[in-house]
């Protein structure tokens, strides 16, 4: 098939801006609110693409902070701050938060090689949001992608991209969330796999996050089962930590069953009391 030819669509044109009229244009699109960049956006420069602009914005945003202004940095961060339980219609907020943050994450994988300690804020949010229970495959692709380069180029950040995946191995013990805890946990682990066999060091945070995101004794027995499964699923691609994460199931049911007993011998003791009473 022959290939289709595309004409070139020239912006209209502009009267002519002075050199100040037009840098006050340009520096007004670099710093315009992220939710509300246009497809592509006309300055006195020419036009500038969408994906430009984001480039830039972000740039600007980093660049800035070391300046010591953080205004167009706090912008950012907000770019990728997402909570399933911020908005009562979850979905719509799940479908939104995708079809806005999906073109800065390309945006941001051009810059991952500066995001050290400095940018914490930021990448913090971005191991932090919830879109691991967004329906959307296309971001959860490339979120996945997002944390593997930061992680690639700063493995000092595995330590809370573990805590904040661990995090996940108690979901859908809720019984709104059931019938996403398969697809969620996927995702999970897919990315905690990816992160192990980048980086084969990085066990002993996985096992730190465990121990840190396992639930508390007093906690429903749907919400420790969910946990145990996924600690175990963990061993399957982590080999390095098969003894740890053993030690940890094994250690939280004796703490269970030691709970359970003691609640059982106070039971028992009320009911003597009781009868001794009648």
């Amino acid at each position: 098939m022959p290939a289709t030819k595309h004409t070139a669509v020239k912006p209209i044109a502009k009267p002519a801006m002075s050199h100040t009229a037009s840098a006050e244009a340009d520096l007004a699109l670099l710093t315009a609110t992220p939710a509300a960049v246009p497809a592509a956006s006309s300055t006195g420069t020419g036009v500038v693409s969408k994906q430009v602009f984001l480039r830039k914005f972000v740039e600007n945003a980093l660049r800035q902070v070391k300046e010591g202004s953080i205004d167009e940095y706090r912008k950012l961060v907000q770019v990728f701050a997402f909570s399933r339980h911020a908005s009562p219609n979850a979905a719509a907020a799940e479908a939104k938060y995708a079809e806005s943050v999906v073109p800065w994450i390309s945006a941001l994988s051009e810059n991952v090689s500066v995001l050290d300690i400095t940018y914490r804020e930021l990448v913090q949010t971005v191991l932090g949001s919830d879109w691991v229970v967004v329906a959307d495959d296309r971001l959860v692709h490339r979120y996945t992608t997002l944390v593997l380069q930061i992680i690639s180029a700063h493995p000092e950040w595995v330590p809370q991209a573990m805590h904040a995946m661990a995090r996940w191995f108690s979901f859908g013990a809720r019984g709104r969330d059931a019938a996403e805890a398969g697809r969620v946990h996927g995702r999970v682990h897919v990315l905690v796999q990816e992160i192990y066999r980048a980086i084969p060091t990085c066990g002993s945070s996985l096992v730190a996050a465990l121990s840190d995101a396992w639930p508390f004794k007093a906690a429903k027995t749907n919400m420790q089962v969910l946990f145990v499964r996924n600690a175990l699923k963990i061993i399957e691609y982590a080999a390095g930590v098969r003894r740890e994460v053993l030690r940890l199931v094994l250690n939280h049911v004796i703490q269970i069953d030691v709970e359970v007993q003691i609640e059982l011998e106070d039971l028992e003791s009320d009911s003597e009391q009781g009868e001794d009473g009648g």
